[in-house]
């Protein structure tokens, strides 16, 4: 009889800890303060690097290169670029992204990708994936808007 009654705990325990993991994700409440993608290849160095961060002294600075393994360019945002980062976010769903995304099959050669956004009430999502990515277009659109707000910025020296 014990052993049944442990097994029942043990059964619920599961079933109580399964529900508390698997719960809805929503949308972070914070500021967007930062966000960072990256997609590399099999090469040396980075196919695509893009990165907003909020420095200390407020400004809302976007470095990032306006072509596949080129140079980073710099511009400062407005109030306005930063929510449209947090709109793709949302209409996205990208806060509903798993850590991590790979093949069902072993893959050799190919792509790998990571997105990191933080908010201002210290929620992260922190997600990556090698030759696997999450349903929709939220990678493409944050790349693709980093490309656009870039192409009036001024050149990193390296």
């Amino acid at each position: 009889m014990q052993k049944r009654g442990l097994l029942i705990v043990v059964v619920m325990f599961g079933l109580l800890t399964t529900g508390v993991s698997c719960a809805t994700k929503t949308m972070p409440e914070g500021e967007l303060v930062s966000v960072r993608y990256t997609r590399s290849g099999t090469m040396a160095g980075y196919i695509y690097e893009g990165e907003m961060t909020k420095e200390q002294n407020g400004d809302v600075v976007l470095r990032a290169m306006k072509e596949s393994y080129g140079p980073l360019f710099e511009k400062c945002l407005t109030t306005a670029e930063v929510q449209h980062f947090r709109q793709i976010i949302e209409e996205e769903k990208m806060y509903t992204y798993k850590e991590r995304y790979l093949p069902r099959v072993q893959v050799l050669d190919g792509e790998s990708w990571s997105f990191c956004a933080k908010f201002s009430d210290g929620t992260i999502i922190d997600s990556h994936g090698s030759n696997a990515s999450p349903k929709g277009n939220g990678l493409g659109r944050i790349r693709s808007y980093m490309e656009q707000l870039v192409q009036d910025g001024q050149k990193v020296e390296n």
